[in-house]
């Protein structure tokens, strides 16, 4: 229409009367009735679901005793400590694998009886060895409670221990369901797989005679995953269980001279994933724990060209639009050396 007054309004103009933008009063009522941000989070989640490489996820725990590796002076931990693996604060046990429940013993928990044992400062870390000229000591930590129920759950064990002298000194972990009347070799729980109870742990230090060195005990952990398996796969496996999902870009890989050879490095590689209560139907949505932040993160490629391949990440940065839902979560990472001190995470 010739000399209309709204083709000379700012929304109107070249636009051939077609208004820019919403016009009506309560934007914010047509947002939630067309329930905008609920579609966006299943379309990022149906992505990851149907593209997403499959990753194994550490996180450093915030809280627990301190290992004796820790210098208040320089405010850091000891990476190669496999009590805490050098974590902000030194806290053992170090790092938690997600998905899972772990239950550990180490010398700085404040359940464990020692016998015959003293901590060590000869070492940066908590270690326990013979006190004196003993020949036996053992460490036993109280009982600790746990339900395993998540289908396709099972046990599994890691023990830090450190024999010296093969042939005249040992190490035996053992573990105990019913507060130490009978104990059983830490490797057996996979075997016997325990639903519910208690369990506790004890480690035997032995040597032939006082003038041989002591072995040294450090940490021993046993975990089962809390998140089921679901979803299995045309060759056994599962789409979804203990673990998230990630969607990567191309990475750089190039091989770098040192003191010790060449050695690969894998650069430039960076991942998005949504929130974490996609991945475990606990955590709620919107909560502090969808969050993936660092600076202790590690993953491990469990699909793709760098399966089995550790990566820490080095930044972070979390997409949150309206202020309350995760969208997207982006980090960069590095490859961790096969020989490297993260690469000791159990």
């Amino acid at each position: 229409m010739a000399g209309c007054i709204w083709l000379k309004k700012d929304g109107c103009k070249g636009l051939g009367g077609q208004a820019v933008g919403y016009w009506g009063r309560d934007i914010y009522k047509t947002i939630n009735a067309e329930q905008l941000t609920g579609k966006e989070l299943a379309n990022l989640r149906e992505l990851i679901e149907a593209g997403g490489l499959r990753a194994a996820l550490w996180l450093g725990v915030q809280e627990g005793n301190q290992s004796s590796c820790y210098k208040e002076t320089h405010r850091s931990a000891d990476r190669k400590c496999k009590s805490c693996h050098g974590v902000v604060g030194g806290l053992v046990p170090g790092y938690r694998k997600w998905g899972y429940n772990t239950l550990w013993m180490a010398p700085t928990d404040d359940d464990i009886t020692l016998t015959n044992l003293e901590v060590t400062t000869q070492f940066k870390s908590a270690k326990v060895i013979l006190v004196g000229d003993n020949l036996t000591g053992t460490i036993e930590s109280g009982d600790k409670p746990f339900t395993r129920s998540a289908f396709g759950s099972y046990w599994e064990s890691d023990v830090a221990a450190y024999v010296r002298i093969d042939a005249y000194s040992s190490i035996t972990t053992e573990y105990s369901l019913n507060s130490g009347s009978t104990w059983s070799d830490i490797s057996q729980l996979a075997i016997v797989n325990p639903a519910s109870g208690t369990i506790r742990y004890r480690a035997t230090i032995q040597r032939d005679s006082a003038q041989v060195l002591s072995p040294l005990f450090e940490i021993v952990r046993a975990r089962f995953a809390e998140v089921p398996l679901s979803h299995q796969r045309i060759d056994g496996s599962y789409f979804d269980g203990p673990w998230i999902k990630v969607m990567k870009s191309t990475p750089k890989a190039s091989i770098v001279k040192g003191e010790s050879g060449d050695v690969p490095s894998v650069a430039g590689l960076s991942f998005w994933t949504v929130g974490l209560s996609a991945f475990d139907s606990r955590i709620e949505v919107g909560s502090d724990g969808e969050k993936l932040e660092g600076p202790n993160v590690v993953i491990e490629l469990l699909d793709g060209t760098f399966k089995n391949d550790k990566f820490i990440l080095i930044d972070w940065s979390l997409s949150d639009p309206r202020g309350f839902v995760t969208m997207t979560q982006t980090f960069n990472a590095r490859a961790e050396d096969g020989v490297g001190p993260l690469s000791l995470v159990w």
